[in-house]
């Protein structure tokens, strides 16, 4: 018989247990958050969940969304972060980040920044689409001005990328 549990490890088990833990919507908030800036994007701190942090993160966002659903109510739900601000506000607030930010460099991290700390069920999906469309919008017009004009060695070098070649070195053979 095929072995089915091929999705179950002691990795994904920890972190089960650990949100088994959050009971509230502040702390669930919280847990995401912090779990997002540790783990996830190329701002991450953290690289040891490579191969589960989306796993986890969809269990987490599980979590914070029955947790939110139970405790808001439907105004709140359309209108409300669980962070306790008006997703109105927290969406001015990071567009005017956005819009003084003067590098694709520096717009790339406020938005990659905005959605850990904001990605639903965060922020209400309403909000949420259409601040990240809007910011992202303005992060490519940062990031097509002479984007072309720049040679691929300079590209890497501007992003402090190391490239690495794989295969069989020739002081093997």
């Amino acid at each position: 018989m095929a072995n089915y549990k091929v999705h179950d490890n002691p990795i994904r088990d920890e972190w089960v247990a650990k949100l088994g833990k959050v009971t509230s919507v502040k702390a669930a908030t919280q847990f995401i958050q912090d779990f997002r800036k540790a783990h996830t994007t190329p701002l991450r701190t953290e690289h040891t969940l490579d191969l589960d942090y989306l796993w986890i993160e969809s269990k987490i966002e599980e979590k914070l969304a029955v947790l939110r659903g139970d405790a808001f109510v439907d105004e709140d739900l359309l209108n409300l972060c669980t962070t306790g601000e008006a997703a109105g506000m927290v969406v001015k607030h990071w567009a005017q980040k956005m819009e003084k930010a003067t590098d694709k460099y520096s717009a790339e991290k406020i938005l990659i920044q905005f959605r850990q700390l904001y990605k639903p069920p965060v922020m209400p999906v309403n909000y949420f689409f259409t601040a990240d469309t809007q910011m992202g919008s303005r992060l490519m017009e940062l990031r097509n001005t002479n984007y072309y004009a720049t040679s691929l060695p300079d590209l890497r070098k501007e992003r402090g990328v190391k490239v690495l070649h794989l295969g069989v070195s020739k002081a093997a053979h």
